[in-house]
């Protein structure tokens, strides 16, 4: 049962991490500018070390296309994000279309 959330505790420290680092919310793009992320580019901004600009750039390592959804979709924030990945692990979202932004 401990294995259940494994990794996902980690993952949403990584998007808050990243979303420090560049505070401002991007939709459609992992990166904008040096200011902006979605909540994918922030965990690579929480894991990884980044270029200051990564506009129009993707990180090569692949993390999964599920946070994008939530991001680019549903426009959650990455805080959500993070918040729904430390109380729900892996399983499955049934996002609200007036989900807090």
């Amino acid at each position: 049962m401990a294995d259940e959330h494994h990794g996902t505790k980690e993952l949403a420290s990584a998007i808050r991490a990243g979303a420090e680092r560049r505070p401002e919310q991007a939709f459609g793009d992992y990166f904008v500018g040096r200011r902006a992320s979605c909540a994918l580019g922030a965990a690579y901004e929480g894991i990884y070390r980044l270029a200051s600009d990564m506009s129009g750039r993707r990180p090569t390592k692949d993390l999964t296309t599920f946070f994008v959804h939530l991001n680019d979709h549903h426009e959650w924030s990455r805080e959500t994000i993070a918040d729904w990945l430390e109380e729900n692990g892996a399983a499955e979202p049934a996002p609200a279309t007036d989900q807090l932004r």
